[in-house]
């Protein structure tokens, strides 16, 4: 297959190309000339970051092996299938942007086929998803979100577990529904924040613009308007809508800001483990009751880690790779 020009290359990559130009590019990917391509542009953008300089690109994380496998997985795979996407979402990285990757629709309709796609986002990592329709969905960590490759004529519905932001694109005629098994969120178009864990009891819900319907697989659980927070427990099935004085603190992630406010220290280190893809142990479970509140853009988890010292007496330990929690004995 001939090489495509550097030109309709670039212009793939940032998302301009026509549908032709995309698609010839795609399929170039797909070949051994363009699988070492790929892999040059993330070397070239990891050669651009200094010694001393790794700060700068705090916030734009470099893609890990783990995600870069992951990727490369998907193209061989593909190629043996023949193609190199499965419609709904273009599977290249927009390398070095915001620390995200971008998976973009670009309404090319290589192969004819229905059916679902699957992301899987590991802990260390935040993705953005563009659909056809042009609804965005901006991803946490250790979130996995399922969607058809082509919407249905009388709706747009996705399968979340995890964290999410999404930016919904009006149409009356095709709500757009995000379904987390316990419950789902149906809006026209709007803007809003899902955090539903597995592992977590609850479901939350916030609102930023717009009106969302809840409701669970028997009743609908309410509307919500802009500012206000749903809680959803999964054993009770009990639904309650507040209005927090900081609302915008629930989805200050999206931002890279962490806040806790009066988080108990397991739901503290769970959402450190998701984010920096760390490992922690408790020496003394006593800490378990410590509660905290702190608001940080720090990038560097060993200062968050001091912060969180200053507030309880307690110490973070790293060895080996896993970062011990203990309790500090004062002596009188």
């Amino acid at each position: 297959m001939k090489t495509p020009d550097k030109h309709i290359i670039d212009k793939t990559l940032d998302n301009t190309a026509t549908p032709e130009e995309a698609r010839l590019v795609i399929r170039w990917f797909s070949t051994p000339e363009g699988s070492r391509y790929l892999s040059s542009l993330m070397d070239e953008d990891m050669e651009k970051i200094q010694p001393g300089c790794e700060e700068l690109y705090a916030e734009r994380s470099i893609p890990t092996d783990e995600m870069y496998k992951y990727i490369m997985k998907k193209i061989h795979l593909q190629q043996r299938k023949r193609f190199i996407f499965r419609a709904a979402a273009i599977l290249i990285p927009l390398l070095l942007f915001l620390g995200q990757f971008w998976y973009i629709d670009k309404r090319i309709d290589l192969f004819a086929d229905s059916g679902y796609e699957e992301i899987y986002v590991p802990k260390g990592e935040r993705m953005q998803l563009i659909f056809q329709d042009g609804s965005r969905a901006t991803l946490n960590a250790e979130t996995r979100i399922k969607y058809p490759r082509k919407f249905g004529f009388s709706e747009r519905k996705v399968e979340l577990e995890g964290e999410a932001f999404f930016e919904v694109s009006p149409n009356k005629d095709r709500p757009f529904i995000v379904d987390m098994k316990d419950i789902n969120v149906k809006v026209l178009g709007t803007t809003f924040d899902v955090k539903a864990y597995a592992t977590d009891p609850d479901i939350f819900v916030t609102l930023e613009t717009g009106k969302v319907q809840l409701a669970n697989n028997s009743s609908s659980l309410g509307y919500m308007k802009p500012g206000e927070k749903a809680t959803y427990n999964r054993k009770s099935g009990v639904c309650k809508i507040s209005r927090p004085e900081n609302i915008d603190h629930l989805s200050a992630w999206k931002k890279n800001q962490i806040v806790f406010n009066n988080t108990p220290l397991s739901e503290v280190i769970a959402t450190l483990s998701r984010w920096y893809n760390v490992e922690f142990t408790i020496a003394d479970s006593s800490v378990l009751y410590y509660n905290y509140t702190l608001t940080s853009t720090e990038q560097d988890i060993k200062q968050i880690l001091k912060d969180l010292e200053k507030i309880t007496p307690i110490q973070f330990i790293e060895k080996d790779g896993i970062i011990r929690i203990e309790r500090l004995e004062f002596n009188l």
